[in-house]
């Protein structure tokens, strides 16, 4: 099976365009994610995961990093 980071990783590219895996230790801004495709992107990891992350919690995630460590 594969890691929470790979996984995260291809919905990261399908879904925000960003293919680039050292990219997932920048700031989501800096990376020209918007608050919709943030709140997008969260149902989708809800989803895949079978989590159900508020948008509250993702809030405190400045990084993809910090999503990865939270689903670990």
């Amino acid at each position: 099976m594969a890691s929470v980071e790979e996984r995260v990783g291809v919905l990261v590219e399908k879904h925000l365009g960003i293919s680039d895996r050292a990219m997932l230790d920048a700031d989501l801004t800096e990376l020209g994610v918007n608050s919709v495709d943030a709140v997008n992107f969260l149902k989708t990891v809800n989803q895949d995961f079978g989590v159900d992350i508020s948008p509250d919690v993702a809030r405190d995630f400045t990084t993809l990093r910090d999503l990865i460590n939270h689903l670990s």
